[in-house]
């Protein structure tokens, strides 16, 4: 594979560090390859989490089925992780040793049914509810390396939701987490090492909470993923849609050309542990915020490319790797393809 720039090399391995300026990135020429992810006789798939070794895990749809599959791709194979209580499984985690968490939902007659659950022995396990409390349900954000899941527990309601984690060495225990805040406050994402960021636009570590900066001009900020320390998500800069991202000492930076659109489902942002981002551009820059498609890369805050098809590509994760995984949506048939990308 012939690689046209240093700074194309650099963000094909995912290698930008931290104490350098981006200039070699702004000149990459590389081209975001697609790879369809098969996934069996199913007729619908969407990556929703990575490994960060190459690896994705996500949803499937077979035919003729209304309801979801959990499922991973690992070195080209597609794996059916099955389903957690008959209830429809979406991936939202996965660990470099290929575990994953997520939640289950469905609903009867108007009664929701929400249940976090994790892979285990090449299927899915339904983690438990704290038992006092009165809660009735759960979900999962987030799977550290060590394997401790971290998600939420409120009532049938949906009023009183918490902050849990549900350790790897005690899997049937629960335990709410000591000093996050507790009115309605919850973890959207979580780091590798453990710390967790909430809807707060806090960091919690070991029961201490740390706040993300802001700017002036900066509103409604909202945080979507955490990798290595460094945060993404998005806001309203001075009246614009804008994607922010913290750096390492919590400081906010606008990503130039970036915007969001929440209505249309499509993928925000996502970093990857050396600060690569991927999400949604302007449409002063080729995006289409009606439709919510085109998408770019970001070496912590400084624009680096356009991704891939603008029309057509909705990349949901970023890998350490430098792949990323998502999908392609047929409005047509209202089926989606799961999709990995590589820069080259």
């Amino acid at each position: 594979m012939k690689l046209r720039s240093l700074g194309c090399a650099l963000l094909a391995l995912g290698l930008l560090g931290s104490g350098q300026t981006a200039s070699a990135a702004t000149e990459a020429a590389c081209t975001w390859k697609p790879t369809v992810l098969a996934a069996g006789t199913s007729v619908s798939a969407q990556v929703t989490a990575t490994d960060d070794k190459g690896g994705f895990a996500g949803w499937t749809r077979p035919a003729g089925s209304a309801g979801t599959r959990a499922a991973a791709w690992t070195g080209g194979g597609y794996t059916d992780l099955g389903v957690a209580r008959a209830m429809n499984p979406r991936v939202t985690a996965e660990n470099r040793a290929g575990a994953v968490a997520g939640t289950a939902r469905t609903s009867i007659s108007g009664y929701v049914v929400e249940k976090a659950f994790k892979s285990s022995g090449g299927g899915l396990v339904e983690l438990p509810l704290p038992a006092s409390g009165g809660y009735a349900r759960s979900d999962a954000v987030g799977i550290t390396d060590s394997g401790d899941v971290i998600g939420t527990v409120a009532k049938q309601d949906g009023t009183g939701r918490i902050a849990a984690r549900w350790p790897a060495t005690q899997p049937d225990s629960v335990t709410l987490l000591p000093g996050a805040p507790s009115s309605g406050v919850g973890p959207v994402a979580v780091d590798t090492d453990g710390t967790i960021v909430l809807n707060s636009s806090d960091l919690w570590r070991d029961g201490t909470l740390t706040h993300l900066g802001t700017l002036p001009g900066l509103e409604f900020k909202w945080p979507e993923a955490i990798k290595n320390g460094r945060v993404v998500g998005y806001g309203v800069y001075n009246g614009k849609n804008v994607g922010v991202y913290w750096d390492q000492q919590h400081a906010a930076h606008v990503l130039p050309k970036s915007s969001y659109n929440l209505s249309t489902a499509n993928p925000g942002f996502s970093i990857n542990a050396a600060g690569l981002i991927t999400g949604r551009i302007d449409n002063a820059n080729g995006g289409n915020d009606s439709a919510g498609t085109g998408y770019g890369v970001w070496n912590q805050g400084t624009f680096v490319a356009k991704f891939g098809d603008l029309a057509a590509d909705l990349p949901v994760v970023i890998g350490d790797d430098g792949t990323a995984g998502g999908y392609r949506y047929d409005s047509t048939t209202e089926n989606s393809t799961a999709y990995s990308w590589r820069c080259s």
